[in-house]
């Protein structure tokens, strides 16, 4: 899979665990038309380009597939775009 990005509204110094997500189901669900079944995304990103964290994907059979989130460029003090990539392997 590509990399996709997002808006997210993060005023703060880093988006938190939960944001994170959400807007990682959602753009995965976007891209493959289809919700993954949890995703667990133990750390904070850091809203500064370059930032990176990981997440774990866990499909509707149960594959546990890496993303890795990065921050992207910042819009002022509102937003910082989010690119996800997800692993090419299962964990």
């Amino acid at each position: 899979m590509t990399a996709c990005s997002v808006e997210t509204g993060s005023s703060n110094d880093s988006v938190g665990t939960e944001e994170l997500e959400k807007k990682v189901d959602r753009l995965l669900t976007e891209k493959v038309g289809q919700s993954p079944k949890d995703i667990d995304c133990p750390d904070k990103l850091k809203a500064e380009e370059g930032a990176k964290t990981r997440c774990t994907l866990t499909a509707s059979d149960g594959t546990r597939i890496g993303v890795t989130v990065t921050a992207g460029e910042r819009d002022g003090d509102k937003s910082v775009r989010l690119d996800i990539k997800v692993d090419d392997e299962p964990q």
